[in-house]
């Protein structure tokens, strides 16, 4: 199964400086709670059927919560535990354990990996990488990357860096199902989806460095010569979590990406129900022998 969010020639692209997330194809719907309609002026019929207010809105017009891996740098240390993984910039959905420095012992045990699965993948970005975590410039090919000062090679950057050389990372930003951890409140307000009585949020996941080296790479190899390679990304779900790594004397945290299972028919018809391939459902559903 092959999941497309647009054209051959790629996908539709997303800005990860803004919220607004375009559509990924054209007439592509999502299921929202109903509006409801003005109350109609004095001398006007009373509306009948469906609401005026009822308006399904289009991938353009979401503001979609994301995924973070909490770092050293950047706002979200101030309020989380670093290499937590935090959906919506509110809600803790893993932890590393807690480790007592002076005796070994474990203080406070991790929280289970995050039940994780790709719906797909926007356009691939180029970003500019800046001290400190503030945002830099992002372009959209290699060639712009030199016409903008710069290089996605590490070597060549350090070696022109003192004669103003910019250093680009590869972005790839993938829009994601993440099954409700049992440690978070069912209140139909985050994890609104329902498949096999399990609760799912929709969300956009934005990998670069190590996180495109262990997160996107990862679905990447496995789409072309692993698990998703008959069925698509949606197939799939991943146990995530994190680990921390180093590099150049710098200490931070990487995804750990796992497949875990095989998704369902049922979770398989949710992902086609929203990223608009009903031919998925059937493709795979009939691959398990599954009725439909």
């Amino acid at each position: 199964m092959e999941v497309k969010f647009g054209p051959s020639s790629g996908a539709a692209p997303i800005d990860v400086e803004s919220k607004t997330v375009p559509t990924p194809v054209a007439g592509v719907t999502v299921e929202t709670q109903t509006t409801v309609a003005p109350a109609p002026s004095v001398g006007v019929p009373a509306v009948t059927g469906a609401l005026l207010g009822d308006f399904l809105p289009q991938f353009e017009d979401l503001n979609l919560p994301r995924l973070n891996i909490v770092q050293g740098v950047g706002k979200l240390k101030d309020q989380f535990p670093q290499g937590a993984l935090v959906f919506n910039q509110s809600l803790v959905l893993f932890t590393l354990p807690i480790i007592d420095g002076a005796t070994g012992n474990t203080k406070q045990l991790a929280l289970p990996p995050v039940g994780l699965t790709v719906l797909g993948f926007f356009e691939k970005r180029f970003v500019e990488k800046v001290a400190g975590g503030a945002r830099g410039a992002m372009v959209k090919s290699e060639e712009a990357v030199r016409a903008a000062g710069g290089t996605l090679d590490y070597n060549e950057w350090k070696l022109k860096e003192s004669s103003g050389m910019k250093r680009f990372e590869r972005l790839a930003t993938a829009m994601i199902l993440v099954e409700r951890p049992a440690h978070i409140a069912d209140d139909d307000t985050v994890f609104v989806y329902e498949a096999d009585g399990k609760k799912y949020a929709l969300g956009l996941w934005a990998m670069k460095g190590s996180g495109y080296t262990r997160g996107a790479k990862t679905f990447f190899t496995h789409r072309m010569t692993g698990c998703l390679q008959k069925r698509g990304y949606p197939s799939y779900c991943y146990s995530v979590s994190t680990r921390v790594d180093s590099f150049s004397g710098n200490t931070y945290y990487v995804p750990v990406c796992i497949p875990s299972r095989p998704n369902t028919p049922e979770v398989i018809r949710l992902a086609s129900d929203i990223i608009g391939s009903p031919s998925a459902v059937k493709s795979v559903a009939t691959a398990e022998g599954s009725e439909e």
